[in-house]
Parts: C-alpha cells; structure tokens; sequence
C-alpha cells in the first residue's frame, strides 16, 4: 500500500484494517492506537513523510523494546523516548527481507530463457536474490506436495490454480542487488534490526529468517549501495558485462511501495528501454501505477505477481501462498511432479 501517505491518521488506520488485521492483532491495536493519539501523530510528523511507516515506527518501538503489546505503554513509551526513536527512524528502514517469497517469484522466473543474470532492486540483505540457494515446497489444494531444491532452508507455500511449477532451480550466472542501505548479513546488529521488523507474533517467520541469515552469511550475496531509478542502468550495464548472453531479469517485491507515483512512471519506462524483463510483487495499487495489465479488482491485502506488467497471480505478502490467475501466460512453464 502507499507509504507516503499525506494523512498519517488514516493511513495507520487503513494500514491497521488491510495489513494488520488477521496477521497480527498486537499491530492491528497499536496502530488504531496512534491514529488516535495526538503526540504519536506530532511525533510522527517530525520525520520525512516516507518515514512514518506502522512498520518502521513500530521496528523501533522493538527495537528499543518498547513494550508494543500493550498500546498504552507503548505511546508512553515513545512519548517518553522519542528523541533515541526519532533519531534511530532516521537512519534506519523497512528493509524486511522474506525470502518465502522467493517461492512465489521462482513460477515467473522460470517462465524465462537462461541463462538469467538477475538485479533485486530494494534487495536488503540479498535474500530474494539467493533464488537458486534455497529447497522449496509447494503444496496444491488437494494436499499434494511438490518438492525442488535441498537444503536447510526449506520455503514453503500453499499454491491453487493452474500454477507452472518448475521442474528444476533456474540457471542463475549472475546476480546483484541495490539498496539505499545494504545489509550486512554477518553484522550482529544489523542482523537484530531485521529481526526487529518480522512481527511479533510471526515466530515462524523469525526463525526462517534467522536461518536463511546463516545461509546468506557463508556466502554473502553481493548487494551494492545504490537508489533506483537512478542507479538502475548501471547495474543492468554491469550484468550484462559479466555476462552477456545471459536474460537480465530486474524483480522487485514489496520495493515500488516506497517509491513516489512519478518515481514509479519513471521506472516502469527506464526498464522498457533497457530491455530488461520484469518480475514484480507489489500491492495492486502499486502495481497499477507500473502499468501492470490485469491486476485483479478485488485483492485486499494481497500482492500481485507480474511478469513484463502482466499481472500472473496474486499471492500473500510473506509468500505464504500464491494463487495463479486463470488465463495467465506460461509459455516455458512445466509442472513438476509431485513428491
């Protein structure tokens, strides 16, 4: 959803009823809590707009930890600390990095001609970028269970519709990230930071993400410091010179969100002239103004997978389960055999 919201009330509110709820009830209170409380607000608006994000305020509130189970204590809290919360919100971001969602992006992926030389933008620690690293296991409506991959780290997603799943892990010869803010995936305190921003009643999520860190810590994934747009070209350029037979595939998940709107008209037109492929996963909102093309009308609080703006499914935003949309393309996609 749209995080540069000029009404910081009712965008918690909103956040509160389409993000919160269902997933986590301590957020779902604490952010009605500060859409109703006046020096949460004022705290809020000394910060930059794009920083008075529920995840961030709330990652800080942890950080620090604040005792967010109890909204009461929680604005005291803030109230109490605001200046180490202000500064601390400053020069951090919402860098969560889920790497079950890796599960929803390998179906598009696969979709492509490899070799594959693939750029994340908004990358984090690199998680998403370690595609071919992870074991995957997907799991249809009538409980059949498909297999791929091996490994500690097992990502696994419900998946309904007519969904092509690969047979085999994608050939991936090189790979890159951007982010205004790298993760150091063996830096203790950076490591805590996204630990921070998993929610606090996702222990599952807290304890894949602890694991997929370790993974990522043995061999490091390489991510760059760098904005986009504006540092989109050079990157591509740079894959491309690595190795130039190679497909460049630019995805994104849950990265376009920070963007402005122009911001984003004026990435969707950067990789049309770049020649790129693009693989998307952003709320359908976001998507629209990417110029994705049969983005679902009705897909509250869900995201949107897009392969070159062509909406293929819509999934949960931790890549917990992905629903192929009837009708979309597949043209290189095989369904593996169940296990």
């Amino acid at each position: 959803m749209e995080t540069q919201a000029t009404d910081t009330a009712a965008f918690y509110r909103r956040w509160a009823q389409l993000e919160a709820h269902g997933s986590s009830p301590t957020y779902e209170r604490l952010a009605h809590a500060v859409a109703d409380d006046p020096t949460a607000l004022a705290f809020l608006h000394t910060l930059p707009r794009q920083k008075r994000q529920p995840n961030l305020l709330f990652g800080a509130l942890r950080w620090f930890d604040a005792p967010v189970e109890d909204p009461i204590a929680a604005l005291t809290f803030l109230a109490e600390h605001a200046e180490a919360l202000h500064a601390l919100m400053r020069t951090r971001a919402t860098q969560t990095n889920e790497a079950t969602r890796c599960a929803v992006l390998l179906p598009a992926l696969a979709l492509l001609p490899g070799p594959l030389a693939v750029l994340e933008l908004g990358a984090s620690a690199g998680l998403c970028l370690l595609l071919d690293t992870w074991a995957y296991e997907w799991t249809d409506e009538s409980g059949a269970v498909t297999r791929l991959g091996t490994g500690p780290v097992r990502l696994r997603t419900q998946v309904t519709g007519p969904v092509p799943l690969p047979t085999e892990l994608p050939p991936i010869v090189a790979r890159l990230g951007l982010d205004a803010a790298p993760v150091d995936v063996r830096d203790a305190d950076q490591r805590r930071w996204l630990q921070c921003l998993v929610w606090p009643e996702h222990t599952d999520r807290a304890s894949l993400l602890r694991a997929a860190l370790d993974r990522a810590g043995a061999t490091p994934p390489p991510v760059a410091q760098g904005l986009f747009p504006a540092d989109v070209p050079a990157a591509v350029s740079r894959l491309r010179q690595f190795e130039p037979d190679a497909t460049v595939v630019v995805l994104h998940s849950a990265a376009a969100a920070y963007l402005g709107r122009e911001e984003r008209t004026v990435l969707t037109d950067m990789l049309t002239g770049l020649d790129v492929r693009r693989i998307g996963l952003e709320g359908p909102q976001v998507s629209t103004e990417l110029g994705v093309r049969d983005v679902p009308e009705a897909a509250p609080g869900r995201f949107v997978l897009s392969l070159d703006g062509r909406a293929l499914a819509t999934t949960h935003p931790h890549g917990r389960d992905l629903h192929w949309l009837t009708g979309a393309a597949h043209t290189r996609g095989r369904h593996a055999p169940v296990q």
